[in-house]
């Protein structure tokens, strides 16, 4: 009799060959099951975009409350006040107009000791609304303010360098050169303008595209830091200003300024014309306007220094030749023609 077959002898340990043959009749899932996990996973997706949205939504309603209320405590405040020195600075753009010194009334009301607001633009920034609003932000206080104003202000300079307010003591704020001080007078605007842009169109369409919880907290933030740490200053500073001290620089036809270049500090660093004018907040009457050349000269510079620094020193002394010329023409007989101070300085 044929002998009878044996199995198969089984390699290696019993409990892998066990192992390999589960594997052999296990059972994938049916494309049934994939079409509905891919269901439940699109339903779950969806319903937690849902909720984030409806998180977005609500955070977005709220913030855009709080604007509103701002806009209705600060609004009749500052818009107004606004469209009339847009309204001035653009007419003095237009035409620098016929001379005009009131000098009766500079007599009785001598601005210079008095809280004000600034503005300083090239007459090419100052063509509509917008572009004023867009040049405000290259308006620093400079050598015009320190030689023509009687305010003792600090040197912006001199406090610890920080980033926002809230890095600065009680009463100040970080200025325009990202140092703690007090605020100084007269009053930037372009100070002005950066903490009641809350207040803007603009910012108002940001809020309401704003679809990412990133972008709203965003906004919600930089909100916050606007109402706890500048708008309590510029409040104050806005309702206080009696005058409006207004400089439009304008650009000389020869000068070529370079691509990526600050048109302002470029024109600023040559001689040139400005018109200067000055109106008083209470009444809204014109008590100065006037053209004037700015070109100072410095005595003992250095002809090797840095062309920023000398460049620097230079708007200095134009903006001093500037703001000594309009003293002139006010009759204030202590205004020197033109500022030469020693190693580049300007006269006091």
């Amino acid at each position: 009799m044929p002998a009878a077959e044996e199995p198969p002898r089984v390699r290696g340990l019993p409990a892998i060959a066990e192992a390999r043959e589960a594997r052999k009749q296990m059972r994938f899932p049916s494309p049934k099951f994939w079409a509905w996990a891919g269901i439940i996973l699109a339903a779950g997706a969806i319903l937690q975009w849902k909720w984030s949205q409806g998180e977005v939504d609500s955070d977005r309603q709220a913030l855009l409350a709080r604007q509103r209320a701002m806009a209705v405590e600060l609004g009749p405040r500052w818009l107004p006040l606004r469209d009339k020195v847009e309204a001035w600075t653009l007419e003095l753009a237009r035409d620098a107009g016929a001379e005009l010194v009131d000098r009766e009334a500079l007599a009785k009301w001598d601005f210079r000791d008095k809280p004000g607001l600034y503005l300083r633009l090239r007459v090419e920034d100052a063509t509509d609304n917008a572009a004023i609003r867009k040049g405000a932000k290259n308006s620093l206080r400079d050598a015009f303010t320190s030689c023509l104003i009687r305010a003792p202000n600090a040197l912006p300079f001199s406090g610890k360098e920080c980033r926002r307010s809230r890095d600065c003591p009680s009463g100040e704020h970080c200025n325009e050169t990202d140092h703690c001080s007090r605020p100084a007078q007269p009053y930037n605007l372009r100070v002005g303008y950066r903490t009641m842009n809350v207040l803007t169109d603009e910012w108002l369409r940001d809020a309401q595209e704003a679809n990412t919880e990133l972008r709203l907290r965003m906004l919600k933030e930089s909100f916050e830091d606007t109402v706890r740490d500048d708008v309590p200053v510029a409040a104050d500073l806005l309702t206080r200003a009696q005058y409006f001290l207004l400089v439009l620089d304008e650009t000389p036809p020869e000068l070529k300024i370079g691509e990526g270049a600050n048109a302002a500090e470029a024109v600023q660093a040559v001689e040139h014309f400005a018109r200067v004018g000055l109106w008083r907040l209470s009444d809204g009457k014109a008590v100065l306007r006037v053209r004037r050349e700015a070109g100072g000269k410095l005595l003992g510079g250095q002809p090797d220094a840095d062309p920023e620094v000398l460049d620097a020193r230079q708007r200095q002394a134009n903006s001093c030749a500037l703001a000594l010329a309009v003293r002139q023409s006010m009759g204030d007989g202590s205004a020197a023609a033109v500022p030469e101070g020693p190693e580049g300085g300007t006269a006091p």
